[in-house]
């Protein structure tokens, strides 16, 4: 017994002499960082010092990269946040909490809850809450407030997110729509409701997958009458319809209308519970009813419908595209087996029968982005043609006859540096962004530009990889597009052609609500 005793105590003793150990290591690197980063003068060293910390968390690292949140450099501020969001400990950020409830610093406390619920600090709830519940506290607390506790994964219990349902900022509504529906929080389900006729169409779309998730009876009837509209949103009202009631009549309003007037005139009918519904989800072809089986007009690409009527086709024509498809038998009809001949000839055909209340434009891409247009523009009579002059101009850069060029050692005339695929600017054009000419630093995830633009559906066909921009990681561009959309609430279908690994256009469709195509090899 003394023998094991003795045991015990040593494992203990070493255990915490581990830790201590551990402690003094982590001291030390900041130690260590703070002097490196008092003389490193260019960006990338600077980034790469921050970077350090990561592994290192404890009290003074936290408190040495909250102070790098105003730093002139954005690189340097999203890095220090990145490195933040890796700590995961309540008393690394216990400072912080207790001093919320009272901070008067507005974006001391937009960033604090920020970074609380980054790192889904569940301690910090109450404290978040009494902060954002301040009469005084702006829009951006407010926001990211409502994004916090969807992060960390509890409502909290003062129906903050209640509250902001008739904030009167549209972000604000749009966030606590998007973590109502997270968190299946059935208690708002009125409130998310009365969303749906909300003015902006991004909190209706928050609104929509909201009732699709918490499936009040009420929403059917709101659902209905907005589906009557014009727009993107009808795709997804036919979806959540279907998700709240099992019913399936894709697009066709009147159906709908007709048969919710009958089943509400049978006494003791019910929508169906979550088991029923499951059964009839398995039953259900994929698409019917996102995309509808009535025939209705809409506009596609590539073999991807929509009835978006704001609408960006983002092309690729980086040298790659001038090579030849494999699959001989598939694209037979075509006058060539060129990839971009491919691509061409399906954008050219769906310019032609865009219909009339649609606005459109297009990008070209490669190195760098080429628009045909500085904004969406109608689809008359005069901008198809004008378009389809802009899509037969097009030809791939730095293709075959550049490469010929190259060869015979005329690397100057073959440019074969535009001919890179930047795909990275090119996703981030549809939310007005220049990642070569980022805007100013912000913290904060709050933006008001997100609603001012009408743009709500994007086709990005590409056939390779990045391999050129600010980012060439795909799981980094993807971070980098789901930080933008978390407000633009953009759809971004994408579509493959030739023979790369497409996993990463796959992920990019489906984390953005979108339809991936695999055009073919």
């Amino acid at each position: 017994m003394l023998r094991l005793l003795s045991l015990f105590v040593s494992v203990a003793l070493a255990t915490g002499l581990c830790a201590q150990g551990d402690l003094e290591a982590r001291l030390d690197a900041v130690k260590e960082f703070t002097k490196y980063f008092r003389k490193a003068k260019e960006e990338a060293l600077q980034v790469e010092a921050v970077m350090t910390l990561k592994g290192n968390e404890c009290v003074p690292a936290c408190k040495a990269l909250l102070k790098l949140l105003k730093h002139k450099k954005a690189a340097v501020q999203e890095t220090a946040l990145i490195v933040l969001a890796t700590y995961t400990e309540q008393e690394t950020f216990q400072s912080l909490i207790d001093a919320l409830p009272k901070e008067k610093d507005s974006f001391k406390v937009a960033v604090s809850i920020k970074l609380l619920g980054r790192s889904k600090i569940a301690g910090s709830v109450t404290a978040i809450e009494i902060a954002a519940a301040n009469t005084k506290a702006p829009a951006n607390v407010r926001f990211e407030a409502a994004r916090a506790l969807m992060a960390i994964g509890v409502p909290g219990t003062q129906g903050l997110l209640g509250t902001f349902l008739s904030d009167k900022e549209p972000l604000v509504r749009l966030a606590a729509c998007d973590a109502i529906a997270k968190m299946k929080v059935a208690v708002f389900g009125d409130g998310v409701t009365k969303l749906l006729t909300d003015p902006q169409w991004q909190v209706q779309s928050s609104a929509i997958e909201a009732v699709a998730q918490l499936r009040p009876q009420a929403a059917v009837q709101p659902l209905i009458d907005l589906m009557r509209k014009s727009g993107r949103l009808r795709v997804e009202c036919a979806d959540a319809l279907f998700r709240v009631s099992g019913l399936d009549f894709g697009l066709d309003a009147d159906r709908w209308q007709a048969q919710w007037s009958t089943l509400m005139s049978i006494e003791g009918w019910r929508i169906p519970t979550d088991a029923e519904l499951a059964k009839k989800a398995a039953s259900r072809r994929k698409y019917d009813a996102l995309y509808g089986r009535t025939g209705a007009k809409k506009n596609a690409f590539a073999g991807i419908p929509t009835t978006s009527t704001n609408v960006l086709f983002v092309i690729d024509v980086s040298g790659s595209m001038d090579d030849m498809i494999v699959e001989v038998d598939k694209f037979r009809d075509y006058k060539d087996r060129k990839r971009f001949t491919i691509v061409q000839t399906e954008l050219l055909n769906t310019i032609e029968t865009l219909t009339s209340d649609t606005n459109f434009n297009i990008l070209s891409f490669a190195t760098d982005i080429k628009p045909w247009k500085p904004r969406l523009v109608p689809a008359n009579v005069v901008n198809r043609d004008s378009a389809k002059s802009f899509v037969r101009s097009l030809k791939p850069i730095g293709g075959s006859e550049a490469q010929e060029l190259a060869a015979s050692g005329l690397g100057g005339a073959a440019n074969l540096k535009a001919g890179k695929t930047n795909t990275l600017k090119a996703l981030l054009y549809g939310f007005g962004v220049n990642p070569d000419k980022p805007p100013k630093p912000t913290v904060t995830g709050f933006d008001k530009k997100a609603l001012k633009r009408p743009l709500d559906t994007i086709y990005f066909l590409s056939d390779g990889r990045p391999s050129t921009g600010k980012l060439l990681e795909p799981e980094e561009i993807l971070a980098e597009v789901r930080k933008h959309n978390q407000q633009y609430k953009l759809v971004i279908h994408t579509i493959a052609i030739g023979q790369f690994q497409k996993a990463f256009l796959r992920q990019l469709a489906e984390a953005n609500g979108g339809v991936f195509i695999d055009l073919g090899r």
